[in-house]
């Protein structure tokens, strides 16, 4: 994918293509239901990992905002989606500070990562 359509329309280009097997990649987590980005996210492990973790987190109804998106108000797991937004070289500060830019580009810059819609 060399670009992607947030939920207003607005058109990103995809940087450093990653796929499951990619690490030191910056993410994004997709509600297919309410068709918006609900967090950004950054690992040095792999996307799969990461994966992995948030569906555990959502099988077992863990106390974190964005588990609790998917296991209430009639979500589930089928809702879930993730996607690697950048595959980065670099330091873990480097990570994070390509993070926070996508997470002010998605507009998912709020308390717990939650996209509130204005």
């Amino acid at each position: 994918m060399e670009y992607f359509t947030d939920p207003s329309g607005r058109k990103y280009s995809v940087r450093n293509n990653s796929d499951c097997k990619s690490s030191n990649v910056v993410y994004a987590i997709n509600c297919r239901r309410c068709r918006r980005f609900v967090y950004v996210g950054e690992t040095g492990g792999t996307l799969y990992q990461r994966h992995l973790l948030n569906l555990s987190r959502i099988r077992t109804q863990h106390s974190d905002p964005v588990a609790e998106h998917f296991y209430t108000d009639g979500h589930s797991m089928d809702d879930f989606q993730i996607m690697g937004l950048e595959k980065l070289s670099g330091s873990d500060e480097y990570r994070k500070t390509m993070e926070q830019l996508w997470k002010s580009k998605l507009r998912t810059y709020r308390p717990y990562g939650i996209n509130v819609q204005e």
